[in-house]
């Protein structure tokens, strides 16, 4: 496994708990895509959530309805709800690069198939899903008082 694929994987809060074999049956799906600065790489409310993606090198922006969200770089995941969840589900956010960016793009496809035959893949995904979930309960909270 490449040293840079590796290490985003490695990286990743949704990954880092799989195992380094797990990690590379990832990478043996993953395809290497390159974006510029300005380069959208998902438009909030696509249909057809085919794939997610896990910031190499480079910097994101995270938008929705035009307000900027978040700001993420290597190891960060991208995509991961919309693909896991049934196929008919639309994108939450516009997803922009900010600078010459790598990602490591997950196709549907590929996952799914992987995750059935490995179910602690699911497991660890199901996980970080589960930490995220609550972090953002916890912030609804803190905001609705």
């Amino acid at each position: 496994m490449d040293h840079d694929i590796g290490k985003a994987l490695s990286n990743s809060a949704l990954m880092a708990a799989l195992t380094d074999r797990q990690r590379q049956q990832i990478a043996s799906i993953a395809k290497t895509r390159s974006f510029g600065p300005g380069d959208v790489i998902v438009s909030e409310g696509s249909p057809g959530a085919l794939a997610m993606w896990v910031v190499v090198e480079g910097r994101v922006s995270v938008t929705r309805e035009g307000r900027r969200l978040n700001e993420l770089g290597p190891g960060s995941h991208i995509g991961e709800i919309a693909l896991l969840s049934s196929e008919g589900t639309t994108r939450s956010a516009t997803i922009t690069a900010l600078e010459p960016t790598t990602v490591l793009q997950i196709t549907r496809w590929d996952l799914v198939p992987m995750i059935k035959a490995n179910p602690e893949i699911a497991q660890a995904f199901i996980e970080e899903l589960a930490r995220r979930l609550i972090a953002a309960d916890s912030r609804l909270v803190e905001l609705t008082g």
